[in-house]
This record gives structure tokens, sequence and C-alpha cells, in this order.
């Protein structure tokens, strides 16, 4: 009966202990105003090269074919070499840290699909857009789409967490 009594009066202060947590934390990001908003857009524009493809193959070990040689390209689907989808990744990720929301934007976690292919050569731009704001937590969808013919290439969301020390308008 002892224990079961101490179980109990542990449980109730743990649970208001939680409770005046989140309560603190509502508090101090209830008040934030960004220098951004829901539906904002920003984007970069990049073309990557075979000798950018390459780099990033010696870089990360990914040498595979597909990527680096243009006479195995050739039998495959795609007929030509097309560029690592997570290196046209790493533009959504500059578009983040430097633009939108920009620095202090900790990354934690993606969701992406790639439709269909980026070839090397074809200029890509990439497009984050603003899609939730919760506090410090910030919702994006993320779009590639190769500049010429207009296909997507790259397609998902990405949720951030902005950093105490970032930047706030008043």
């Amino acid at each position: 009966m002892i224990l079961a009594s101490k179980v109990g009066y542990f449980a109730r202060n743990h649970a208001l202990l939680r409770v005046l947590c989140l309560k603190r934390q509502l508090r101090s990001s209830s008040h934030q105003r960004f220098s951004f908003k829901v539906g904002d857009t920003a984007e970069v524009c990049k073309t990557f090269s075979a000798s950018d493809v390459r780099i990033f193959a010696d870089l990360t070990g990914d040498k595979n074919p597909l990527h680096v040689d243009d006479e195995y390209a050739k039998t495959t689907r795609f007929g030509r070499c097309i560029v690592h989808g997570v290196l046209t990744n790493g533009l959504i990720s500059a578009v983040l840290a430097t633009k939108l929301p920009g620095p202090g934007a900790l990354f934690l976690s993606q969701d992406i699909e790639f439709p269909a292919p980026l070839y090397i050569d074809e200029p890509v731009v990439a497009r984050v857009q603003i899609a939730g704001i919760d506090g410090r937590r910030i919702n994006c969808h993320t779009t590639c789409v190769a500049k010429d013919t207009q296909k997507i290439v790259m397609t998902g969301t990405v949720k951030l967490f902005m950093m105490k020390d970032t930047k706030l308008n008043t």
C-alpha cells in the first residue's frame, strides 16, 4: 500500500511537471514573429555538370554507372547519365539554410520522391514553400523542377525546428 501511494505521488508530480514545461514552451513560442509566413516561397537554380556529379560520386562513394558512365547509361531506360537524387536534394538544403527560413533552421525530417530523372547539364529549380508554423516547428513543401521541360524531378516535405537564437521580426 505504501509503495502504491508513493508511485501515485511521483506519477502526479511527473504529470504536473510535464504540464508546466508545456505551458512554458507555449508561452515562449506563442509570441514569436518570424520574418516569414505560411505561403512564402524561395528557390535556387542550378545546372549540374558531369564534373559536379563525378565529384559527388567520389566524395560519397556512390559510383553507380547510371550517374558516371555514359556508355552504360545509354543502355538504360534513361538513355544517358542522370544526376544523383540526393545531389538534387542538396539544393533544397541550400534554400532552407540560406533563404527560407534561413539561418537557424534545423532539419528534423524529410519525405522525398523522385518521379522523374534529372539529366546532367539540365537546369533545375529547387523551391521551398512554408506550409505551416507551429511555434518553432516549421513544415515546408519542396519541389525540384527541370527548368526547360517543367517536369518534376523531386517532391516532398520537410520538418524544421527554428533555433532559439534565430532573429525574429519585432
